[in-house]
């Protein structure tokens, strides 16, 4: 195969997969097991969940680091003595995070935090803000969607149809589901996760057009073609998806991407990198 020939491949991938043509901008290093990140736009900055440590358990040794959009660490523990600290949701001025079995509410004025247990959570995961207030959870082991609002906490919806949910995303009436898959021990799946999509007034759980598997999928934002942008934790892949739920590009990254964020009017996807303990800033054409 001539040079020639590899160059008009690389030329043509590129121009075909414009949301794939990035190079790194940055890297904020020196965290723990980074699994979520989130903007906000009030104050200009970002927010990332540090489990540090298990999963799984109880040792408050879970955090929250504070930086800025150029990467640098304003407070690397903005707030201490959490557990596993995982999915985020930003709404009227609060921090919502997922820890194990309870959503902690953080002021994001003066770090004041009050929580909500959940008795019997499997392994509660990602959280998305709506905007009337209510915050949707989502329960990967117990394949449940926890609904806190008006500050009451309940199973919004349970269904083995939802195939280990994980990341979370709201689109018009719609919740956008990015499924591990369906698992057959621990984390490890038989059949690979996909898209689904919750009416949020029926709850009835509807099929994208495709229904093919995609990968073990984590975070999920939209992207700037009109479709989705996922993680594949298991393979280390950042993945477009369009609307119909068919994988359009794929870009290899590391093992442990988890949930991503991303800043249209920067240019900016923001990977937590949980086995390399860093979040990484791609910058995108």
């Amino acid at each position: 195969m001539t040079n020639f020939f590899l160059k008009t491949l690389v030329f043509l991938f590129f121009i075909n997969n414009p949301a794939f043509s990035f190079e790194v901008k940055w890297i904020v290093d020196g965290l723990n097991e980074p699994e979520s990140v989130i903007y906000d736009k009030k104050s200009d900055s970002i927010y990332i969940s540090n489990i540090n440590g298990s999963p799984l358990e109880l040792d408050k040794n879970g955090y929250i680091s504070k930086i800025s959009v150029n990467g640098q660490i304003l407070e690397r523990k903005w707030v201490t003595g959490l557990n596993a600290p995982k999915g985020l949701a930003i709404h009227d001025n609060f921090l919502f995070v997922a820890d194990i079995n309870k959503i902690w509410k953080i002021s994001l004025s003066d770090k004041k935090k009050i929580h909500f247990l959940i008795n019997d959570a499997g392994f509660l995961n990602d959280l998305v803000a709506n905007k009337d207030g209510s915050i949707y959870a989502s329960d990967m082991f117990k394949n449940r969607i926890y609904r806190l609002k008006n500050n009451k906490l309940s199973i919004w919806k349970q269904s083995k149809l939802l195939e280990s949910p994980n990341g979370l995303l709201i689109e018009g009436n719609h919740l956008i589901i990015a499924c591990w898959g369906k698992i057959k021990s621990g984390f490890d799946t038989e059949v690979k996760g996909k898209l689904i999509k919750v009416n949020l007034e029926s709850r009835q759980i509807k099929k994208f057009f495709s229904s093919r598997p995609i990968g073990n999928l984590d975070g999920i934002v939209f992207n700037k073609n009109g479709g989705y942008l996922s993680t594949d934790w298991v393979n280390g892949k950042l993945i477009s998806i369009n609307k119909k739920g068919i994988v359009t590009a794929t870009k290899k990254i590391n093992k442990g991407a988890a949930d991503l964020e991303i800043l249209m009017h920067r240019n900016l996807i923001l990977v937590p990198m949980m086995r390399n303990n860093n979040l990484t800033a791609f910058e995108f054409n």
